[in-house]
């Protein structure tokens, strides 16, 4: 009984480090009043507090305080006799003479002159994830009696390391908080008053879709830096959006903002708009002429369509990239490269890279960051607020106000699935506000296209295909370049809006096809 008053009088004693340990966020501050409290209970010449590293092999010293000057080490090795401490449940380990002790003569209190030891683990969830040393210049210091007096201070010091913890991860939520609020407000500040839309797109970002916002979130993420990005979506799906909004909130918005795409020059005339040419370089050259990587300098240059790249001027855009050096067509001076990159494509880059068709060095270069971009289809909620925009643009492009879309045309543009994107809702709404001449948008105003058929290839076998064939009703009145540019627009709409397959399935090159586009001005750069 006396024995058992004894204990309970010497807990209770350790009773005032509950407050001080559950208001401290650094127990290392609070740790020598922790010894001057026990000491009173039970005597030691130092105490040492250490928790276990991330792959359990080491003890860190995290907290010490000692009488005995000796050198505090930053790192304890554990060994591997030791470590079935680390699973094994244990309560108190007492040791006579440190000195003595095969797996702990070698700590530095040892040389110092302290001997005596009683180890208790500190626990967390039940599970040790260090251990709290009481030292003493005596052997046999410590006995039996003393060791639940330790092991509640143990407990204390495991409510103070869970306290801060706590407050940690309290810490991290709120700065993880703060970080996505200021990118929030820094996202609406750029969309409400940077102009980053291009030809044919209204003149602000709109959608509060999730993966829409996700992207805008990510650009802004990367705007300030010079980090090339690779946009990735179908065609019409913003990415030249995206890409003006990157520059709108760069270091280098003073600067141009340049595009080109790739798809839409033949090889040797595209290696000449990028890298420009000097005199005599090729028939036809008969002066020097810079390209858009020294046009863009100190801007940023959209590579649209860059899968289309060939090998020739993809291992010449690799240079740009890597070593940010170039040479003009024909010329042997080194030219060096400032400008940004930005590369966008409706294609798998990674399939290309394992097809053979796209560099894999280039390919990283690209990747660095990317950001993908949804289709219209997959944020339907934006269909509404985008058009809302798209006729206030177009209303500006007209020089007359369009009264907006009538209540009973809304099911037909939230049920098409737009496979042209945001680029066909465009093009569908600028016909239908010529025709309802300043009024509402109706139903019979959406000339919503109706897919093509699929109908078997004329001809003696040629591998099976299907071709894409327009609609054989004829239209009353239609003139010849009526019909060429049904025919475009029904064939890009078939594709998926895109170009290569939609010439292919016309029978045309890829320059014949272009040259039909820019006829009917459907040649808009991606939106």
């Amino acid at each position: 009984m006396a024995h058992d008053a004894d204990l309970l009088e010497r807990l209770d004693a350790l009773a005032e480090l509950l407050p001080l340990l559950a208001g401290a966020l650094d127990i290392r501050e609070v740790f020598p009043h922790l010894s001057r409290v026990t000491q009173r209970v039970l005597p030691h010449d130092a105490i040492a507090l250490g928790l276990l590293t991330a792959d359990g092999e080491a003890l860190e010293m995290h907290a010490l305080t000692s009488d005995v000057d000796f050198r505090r080490p930053d790192r304890i090795h554990v060994p591997p006799e030791m470590r079935y401490l680390l699973t094994t449940p244990w309560a108190y380990l007492l040791c006579d003479d440190m000195a003595e002790d095969p797996l702990m003569k070698h700590l530095p209190a040892v040389p110092a002159g302290l001997r005596g030891s009683l180890r208790v683990p500190v626990k967390r969830e039940g599970k040790a994830v260090g251990g709290l040393n009481f030292m003493s210049r005596q052997r046999a210091a410590f006995t039996d009696a003393d060791a639940p007096v330790a092991q509640r201070v143990a407990e204390y010091v495991a409510l103070a390391l869970a306290h801060k913890d706590l407050a940690d991860e309290a810490a991290r939520a709120a700065e993880a908080r703060e970080r996505a609020a200021a990118l929030e407000q820094r996202v609406r500040a750029l969309t409400d008053e940077l102009a980053v839309l291009g030809r044919g797109a209204p003149r602000r970002m709109v959608g509060t879709s999730t993966a829409w916002r996700q992207a805008v979130a990510e650009a802004a993420q990367v705007a300030p830096t010079d980090t090339t990005v690779l946009l990735s979506g179908e065609s019409g799906t913003g990415k030249e959006v995206l890409a003006r909004f990157i520059h709108g909130a760069s270091p280098r918005a003073s600067g141009p903002f340049l595009a080109i795409n790739c798809a839409a020059l033949p090889e040797p005339l595209l290696e000449s708009e990028l890298f420009g040419h000097e005199r005599g370089a090729f028939t036809g050259a008969t002066q020097a002429r810079p390209g858009l990587i020294e046009r863009a300098a100190g801007g940023l240059l959209l590579l649209d369509e860059v899968g289309e790249l060939s090998p020739g001027a993809q291992a010449k855009l690799l240079r740009v990239l890597q070593e940010r050096e170039f040479q003009r067509l024909g010329g042997t001076r080194v030219l060096r490269a400032d400008v940004r990159v930005v590369g966008a494509t409706h294609r798998d880059l990674r399939t290309m890279v394992e097809r053979g068709t796209f560099r894999e060095d280039l390919f990283y270069r690209l990747h660095i960051f990317a950001i993908a971009l949804p289709p219209l289809r997959e944020r339907p909620d934006d269909v509404l607020p985008l058009a809302e925009a798209l006729i206030e643009d177009i209303g500006r492009q007209l020089g007359r106000r369009v009264a907006g879309v009538s209540r009973e045309a809304v099911p037909r543009l939230l049920a098409y699935p737009w496979p042209g994107n945001v680029r066909e809702l465009r093009n569908v709404l600028e016909r239908a506000a010529i025709l309802a001449g300043g009024g509402l948008i109706t139903s019979d105003h959406l000339a919503l296209p109706v897919p093509m058929a699929r109908v078997p290839e004329a001809g003696p076998a040629v591998s099976g295909r299907a071709a894409l064939s327009p609609p054989q009703t004829p239209v009353a009145g239609a003139t010849l370049p009526d019909v060429e540019r049904r025919m475009v627009e029904a064939a890009l709409v078939a594709a998926r809006y895109n170009k290569s397959r939609a010439a292919k399935a016309l029978g045309l090159t890829r320059a014949q096809f272009y040259v039909r586009l820019r006829r009917h001005g459907l040649d808009a750069q991606d939106a």
